[in-house]
């Protein structure tokens, strides 16, 4: 199960549609605080939150990683953000940024890859591991 976090309802509808046009189940929140409700009541069945970096509210996509890493190791976060101000490097945590606009293909691979299924063939998006090092397309820089 995926989780779109997505204050914009165009956006969350274009991301929850090509995920379930994909097979996943999804689950849809418009602030971070109602993801980590999600998650309180249903962590065991999301496997990859998906999240804009700016949300509305007192947490934003940076800050709702950090808590997903620490509370739910497990979960993997893939954040995504058109404001040029916000880079990956702004992580403290090991997820992945991919910037708006982003592909259909870079989120499917990227999903699929988390929640273990088969990658499809390309380089893959940007994904920040633990102490900021930056791994692209699993080649580390």
């Amino acid at each position: 199960m995926i989780l779109v976090v997505e204050d914009q309802p165009d956006e969350r509808f274009l991301a929850a549609t090509l995920l379930e046009d994909t097979g996943f189940r999804v689950i849809e929140a418009e602030t971070a605080e109602m993801a980590l409700a999600i998650l309180n009541d249903r962590a065991d069945e999301v496997s990859v939150v998906f999240s804009d970096v700016r949300t509305p509210g007192p947490i934003g996509g940076f800050e709702l990683a950090r808590i997903i890493g620490v509370t739910w190791p497990r979960v993997r976060v893939l954040l995504t953000s058109g404001d040029a101000g916000d880079q990956p490097s702004d992580l403290r945590v090991s997820a992945t940024f991919i910037p708006k606009p982003w592909r259909a293909e870079d989120i499917l691979a990227w999903v699929e890859e988390a929640a273990g299924r088969p990658p499809s063939a390309g380089s893959g998006p940007t994904v920040i591991g633990p102490g900021g090092k930056i791994i692209s397309g699993g080649m580390e820089t």
